[in-house]
């Protein structure tokens, strides 16, 4: 096998996976559990979305208010500097003010004043004595140079992350100096890590409160209702039309009826009051099947008839399918009525509209296909034949369902009585 047959290969069975997979989910889980997943996922959306604005905000606030506060205290020492002019000498009184900025904020790790000089900018005053006189780097000398109002930056000292506000300081047009003050975020860090904490918590518990306000109301609105008219459907193909689907209350007579569901709940229950109605009336012509609702052999008797005369003289195909059920000889006969009504829904519901569907035996269905050469119906019998676990799967007991065809063209085909006996004989006979 090449390399082009091998990619393909495992194509199909990704594709075959992907359909295996979305089959289970589509089919294989409950309408309730749709929209557990689909409610959970709004509110986790919705509360999601609070949550980001909310930290994102109150990020944004404390760290506008940490800028604040940096800006103050370069503020407070620029406005002292001003007014005592001692900017290029070592003063007790600036250390004096710096002292007591510290005892005040205890945010502030640390103020640095740093003044003109002839040869540039030099640190003049700082809580860290070891910096007083040393000259600014090249960097810091542009820095400097440049700064024309107050900036307040994000700094790190190893893992460590503080503010730095750098504050310019005039005489006149001259600018004489920078007061550069560090702040902690450290107590930022914790009052925030608190705050999401809180927010987390408050999130969670409105995750679910919503999710299950949610659910509750479409469980109200959707859920139950949709519930209770699968299981009505389920007992009316079982052919128990003595069921009727329940409605929250009474309408009051006069009020125009809007709601999809309760709709949907009256005209279910309408239709099954008709057709109960209809197959009584059938019944009475001894034409339907009484355990199954299918039509009877007399009746597929006189159909038939009527198809192979179009073949004969025509030469319009037609085909039957033959349903056979194996295995229900030694089950009740509640477990062989059901069985029996079971597979007359399944081949309903995959026949065409116009296959009508008879009883002809104990445990044998046939089908007629009309205008349906016997090509055309091996492929029916086939397709029936791959979804026959719909049916088979369904009881802790074995239950056989073998499907053959038989049919006729443009050679003409043979009497009704030959027939007739041919699809009520074995089966055997019609596979050789």
């Amino acid at each position: 096998m090449n390399s082009s047959d091998g990619g393909k290969q495992q194509s199909e069975q990704r594709s075959s996976l992907f359909m295996r997979l979305r089959s289970r989910i589509r089919y294989g889980t409950s309408l309730r559990g749709k929209l557990i997943v689909l409610v959970l996922a709004v509110a986790l959306v919705v509360v999601g979305a609070l949550f980001w604005f909310s930290l994102a905000s109150l990020w944004t606030s404390i760290t506008a208010i940490y800028e604040s506060r940096a800006r103050s205290v370069a503020a407070v020492i620029s406005k002292s500097i001003q007014e005592k002019d001692y900017i290029l000498y070592y003063s007790e009184e600036l250390d004096a003010d710096i002292g007591r900025l510290l005892d005040r904020y205890e945010a502030v790790m640390g103020i640095t004043v740093v003044g003109r000089s002839a040869r540039g900018f030099l640190v003049v005053a700082s809580t860290d004595p070891t910096t007083v006189g040393i000259l600014s780097t090249e960097d810091e000398q542009l820095r400097f140079e440049t700064l024309s109002k107050v900036k307040v930056e994000r700094d790190w000292a190893g893992d460590t992350s503080f503010l730095r506000a750098y504050h310019p300081i005039f005489a006149g047009a001259d600018l004489i100096g920078v007061v550069l003050v560090d702040m902690s975020l450290a107590e930022q860090a914790q009052y925030i890590s608190r705050l999401s904490l809180q927010y987390g918590v408050a999130s969670i518990v409105g995750f679910f409160l919503l999710g299950g306000l949610l659910y509750m109301a479409l469980r109200s609105i959707v859920t139950k209702p949709v519930r209770h008219i699968a299981q009505a459907m389920s007992a009316v193909s079982q052919r128990k039309y003595d069921i009727e689907v329940a409605v929250p209350f009474r309408r009051i007579a006069g009020t125009r009826q809007r709601d999809e569901v309760s709709q949907l709940i009256d005209g279910f229950n309408l239709m099954t009051k008709v057709i109960y109605s209809h197959e009584q009336e059938l019944l009475k012509l001894v034409v339907l099947d009484e355990l199954t609702g299918t039509y009877t052999l007399d009746h597929l008797q006189a159909e038939l008839e009527r198809e192979l005369h179009k073949t004969r003289r025509y030469k319009h195909p037609t085909s039957l399918l033959l349903v056979e059920l194996a295995g229900l000889e030694e089950r009740t006969s509640t477990e062989t009525d059901d069985v029996l009504v079971r597979t007359a829904s399944f081949l309903l519901g995959n026949l065409r509209n116009v296959d009508v569907l008879f009883r002809i035996g104990k445990y044998r269905f046939a089908s007629l296909l009309p205008e349906t050469p016997p090509d055309g119906a091996a492929i029916a019998a086939k397709r029936l034949g791959g979804r026959t676990a719909d049916v088979t799967t369904q009881y802790d007991f074995a239950v056989d369902l073998s499907i053959t065809h038989v049919g006729w063209g443009e050679d003409g085909a043979p009497a009704i009585d030959q027939v007739i006996s041919l699809i009520t004989g074995p089966l055997n006979e019609l596979r050789e």
